[in-house]
């Protein structure tokens, strides 16, 4: 993210965004109620009973609703038009811009919190591009679910009955190529538009490297992105929140922002059952941890500072702000992920603190 120019009198910030991490930043930013001004293309009717014709202007919006359109790589801002050319628009009527990389912006706020800036100075830290299809296979069942830095997307469940050993090898042969078939038919029907650079197959046995030679060899690999194998204990959905633990992936795939947050998740679950004593849950416990100096980690889901009120917000501000000045780390999870609802089903707002309190 490219702050071009910042006007702290008038609560102004300009930006131009880079890439997917800073349109995921600015919907956790934009707020009910800020005012956006943006180029944009809005339809436009000359003469009555004509189809219209789509006209560049710059429009300023007052926001009413914001979306994240991650695989379409785009953000949706709807609202009402405040300003813009009198001879093609009506001011107060809906229009909604789609934000998307290397395009300029401007914000109007209220009041820019100081969390809120420096979130657009640090939004570009992880690998923007992470795009990982995980299969977690076994003898008759495949889960598959795509993983990004923003969401966690199973796809779905595959099951199909396999002859066991007892039965002649080419009714099990029979089996489990239609088995993999079924696979392959579901990848190929979800990621026709979207571009996946890692492949991750893992379960039990030997039927993910199995599964593995069967997706080699029914696709053109010269256009499959890179493929591993990793052990895990099932073919189910736990597998997968397994594989994302696992040391293994962290080797493949460094500067991840979900598979940093897997691991702390897992820290702060280890904490409640071996020191609970140096966790602290809620504002009121956070804020008084803060005070003393004590708080070493932050965690904060992403639904407890989008769409928060006026009030709330400022009680996250001053709580991340506090942590900041006493050399905290401060992490903002995604609720679209299994690890911000675990964070959520803690609380939304957990501390790791340096000592007991």
């Amino acid at each position: 993210m490219k702050i071009l120019e910042i006007d702290k009198k008038k609560e102004v910030i300009t930006v131009k965004t880079e890439d997917l991490n800073d349109l995921w930043t600015l919907y956790n930013i934009i707020a009910k109620n800020d005012k956006i001004s943006a180029r944009t293309y809005r339809k436009i009717v000359l003469k009555e009973g004509s189809k219209g014709e789509r006209k560049p202007m710059y429009l300023k919006l007052k926001v009413e609703s914001v979306a994240f359109h991650e695989f379409s790589n785009r953000l949706r801002v709807k609202g009402t038009i405040l300003e813009g050319p009198e001879d093609f628009i009506t001011f107060g009527k809906y229009h909604t811009f789609n934000i998307e990389p290397n395009q300029k912006l401007t914000i109007i706020k209220e009041k820019w919190l100081k969390s809120e800036i420096k979130r657009l100075n640090e939004s570009s830290k992880f690998e923007t591009d992470f795009i990982m299809l995980i299969i977690a296979i076994e003898t008759g069942l495949a889960t598959i679910a795509i993983i990004t830095n923003f969401s966690h997307n199973r796809l779905a469940t595959i099951k199909k009955n396999i002859p066991g050993k007892r039965y002649e090898q080419s009714y099990r042969n029979k089996a489990y190529e239609e088995f993999y078939g079924e696979i392959l038919k579901l990848i190929d029907e979800n990621i026709k538009n979207i571009k996946i650079n890692t492949i991750l197959i893992c379960g039990p046995g030997s039927t993910k490297d199995h599964f593995n030679q069967f997706l080699k060899e029914k696709t053109q690999s010269t256009y499959l992105p890179k493929i591993y194998s990793i052990q895990a204990s099932s073919g189910t959905e736990s597998a997968i929140l397994e594989t994302l633990k696992s040391k293994e992936l962290k080797i493949i795939k460094k500067n991840v922002k979900i598979l940093q947050e897997t691991e702390k998740i897992e820290e702060i679950l280890n904490l409640f059952s071996t020191n609970s004593d140096i966790i602290a849950i809620g504002f009121d416990e956070i804020s008084n941890a803060t005070e003393k100096g004590a708080v070493k980690e932050l965690f904060c889901a992403d639904i407890l500072i989008r769409g928060a009120s006026k009030e709330q917000k400022l009680k996250i501000e001053s709580i991340i702000n506090g942590v900041e000045k006493i050399g905290g780390k401060v992490h903002i999870l995604s609720s679209e992920h299994p690890t911000g609802q675990q964070i959520i089903n803690l609380g939304s707002l957990i501390a790791i603190l340096r000592y007991k309190m």
